[in-house]
């Protein structure tokens, strides 16, 4: 029998939703609204364990609770119940960058980075040319990573974590990270790993992916295992899943959508209940090239009648730099809102280089000071390919020209 590198044992992690039982928000007497809460169970009796030298998949829907449970085994997140036992250094390809600071160089983010994971320094000289090889970003390495593009930083901040020889590797849809030859790269050394006995925890959406690397899947469905097993029976298995309504986006979500969320707030008057991202023919897409035709679709309900409304949305880095924010306040469109809806914001031809960005949405009050309900880069998408030639993270029109002086 193989030694047990993570044991996870009736894990489960609960939330507390706020509601207000008046609709008062925003007044003078706000002060006196008072607060409904209640119980979410983002996961409820998790319990699996993963061999040394597995590679054990996590598929569900979106929300089923992939990535909060990876968050829970990283030590990220406190468990509300259960416990996860593991052995050994873990990587943790999650919240890439989450340690870097955006004033510092990719050089300095470099030992920052290896001083939080706990690494001598002098195991950070001996890997440093080898992570800035892996990065391909060489010639940047000695300039502040605040003008890095999104690409850059994730490409950097996944060379770091790779580089320190783990025991367990966590991934969270890590390759698609950067272009093909990245990738490539990333998933040959993420396989050397398995070779030398590591354990990896994959998620995916790409069940292709899940059957061909994967000795055993978790399927989860609204927190729970819905199955546990082969990872061509456990592909079977969601597949049935999807027939029966739970799709990769189309999950019924739990009423007030999320757990109590710092990211979200607004009185919900008008309640945003879904944004995802389409191509031209409206087909759900998590990643596009630019040049892309890019559209976010945000449907919503309005609770109360005769609303006056303006939609807003916000693309950003993923170290959270605003790239751009327009909002619906000056356009051609009615502000008086039906009581069911979907807004549209589109762009003909996406002007993002590759990487990783964050996205947010909202709906206010016409005077922009009273929130409906605004979400916060709560969702993300990513861009794949970008010329080697151009620096940044988006292509403005522009020429040269050169004569005499």
């Amino acid at each position: 029998m193989k030694e047990t590198s993570i044991a996870v044992t009736s894990v489960g992690i609960r939330f507390l939703l706020s509601h207000e039982e008046d609709g008062r928000s925003g007044s003078l007497f706000s002060f006196l609204v008072r607060k409904k809460r209640e119980e979410f169970w983002a996961l409820k009796d998790i319990s699996f364990e993963a061999k040394k030298g597995e590679i054990f998949g996590i598929i569900g829907s979106n929300g089923a609770g992939k990535s909060t449970l990876l968050k829970i085994i990283a030590g990220i997140y406190p468990s509300t119940e259960g416990e996860v036992r593991s052995a050994g250094h873990i990587a943790s390809l999650i919240e890439l960058g989450a340690a870097f600071n955006p004033e510092l160089t990719g050089a300095e983010n470099i030992y920052l980075t290896g001083s939080v994971y706990r690494i001598p320094r002098k195991v950070i000289r001996q890997n440093f040319d080898k992570i800035v090889d892996f990065s391909g970003i060489r010639k940047f390495i000695d300039i502040p990573i605040k003008n890095y593009s999104s690409g850059m930083f994730i490409r950097l901040a996944f060379s770091i974590v790779i580089f320190f020889q783990p025991d367990i590797v966590l991934i969270d849809e890590v390759f698609s990270v950067g272009d093909e030859v990245f990738q490539q790269k990333s998933f040959e050394k993420v396989m050397s790993f398995k070779e030398k006995g590591a354990t990896i925890v994959l998620v995916s959406h790409d069940l292709n992916l899940i059957n061909q690397l994967c000795n055993r899947v978790l399927v989860l469905s609204g927190g729970r295992t819905s199955f546990l097993g082969p990872a061509e029976d456990a592909v079977n298995h969601y597949h049935k899943l999807i027939t029966s309504g739970e799709g990769l986006e189309s999950r019924p979500r739990p009423k007030a959508a999320a757990p109590a969320d710092p990211r979200r707030w607004g009185n919900k008057k008008i309640e945003i209940t879904s944004v995802r991202f389409v191509d031209e023919k409206g087909n759900i897409k998590p990643s596009f090239r630019p040049g892309d035709y890019f559209e976010t679709q945000i449907s919503y309900v309005s609770h109360a009648e005769d609303l006056e409304a303006v939609f807003g949305v916000a693309v950003c880095t993923v170290y959270k730099m605003l790239i751009y924010g327009p909002n619906t306040i000056d356009k051609d469109m009615s502000k008086k809102i039906r009581r069911k809806g979907l807004v549209r914001f589109i762009i003909p031809s996406l002007p993002l280089f590759e990487g990783d960005y964050l996205f947010s949405a909202s709906v206010y009050d016409p005077t922009l000071s009273l929130a409906y309900d605004h979400h916060d880069m709560m969702y993300h998408f990513r861009v794949s390919g970008k010329p080697d030639t151009e620096f940044g993270c988006v292509r403005i029109q522009s020429k040269w020209e050169h004569e005499s002086a």
